[in-house]
Parts: structure tokens; sequence; C-alpha cells
């Protein structure tokens, strides 16, 4: 009887290692790396000024997400909606 649970116990621990890898590829699948280079510059008052040219990497899941992340980066998070930029997938 012991044999048998400690079998089962085994199993489920394997079954479970192997869902963590699963979840981690599908995961890892989603998110792409990005660079969103800044095509105009931006003067901000509060926090600092990004020049034109400026280039930030993100992780993102597409290219809005990508804006959104490289303008917090850059420090101008709440106007992600009205700076240029060029987006590439790397």
């Amino acid at each position: 009887m012991i044999d048998k649970y400690l079998y089962i116990v085994m199993n489920k621990e394997k079954l479970q290692q192997i869902i963590r890898e699963e979840v981690k590829n599908v995961i890892n699948e989603v998110f792409s790396n990005w660079e969103v280079k800044f095509t105009r510059a931006v003067v901000n008052k509060n926090v600092g000024d990004v020049k034109k040219g400026h280039i930030e990497k993100v992780k993102a899941r597409g290219t809005s997400e990508a804006i959104k992340k490289a303008c917090k980066k850059a420090g101008i998070e709440s106007a992600w909606m009205h700076v240029d930029v060029d987006v590439k997938k790397v």
C-alpha cells in the first residue's frame, strides 16, 4: 500500500513540473521583444525630455503595449498616445 502511495505522489509532482514548464513556454511565446524609437523629441516639464532617436527595448504582447511600456521607461507615461515612434519587432 505504501509503495502505491509513493508512486502516485511521485507522478503528481512530475505532472506539476511538466505543467509549470508548459505554462512558462506559453507565456514566453506570447511576449515578444520590441524596439521603440522616438522619431520626434518630447518635452515634458515635470520629468524630463526625450530626444529624437532615443531607443527603448521592451517586452510586450503587441505594438500598443510596447509603446506604453517604452514611454513609461522613458518617463513620459501619460503622453503615450501623443508620441511619434517607429516600432520594430526584434
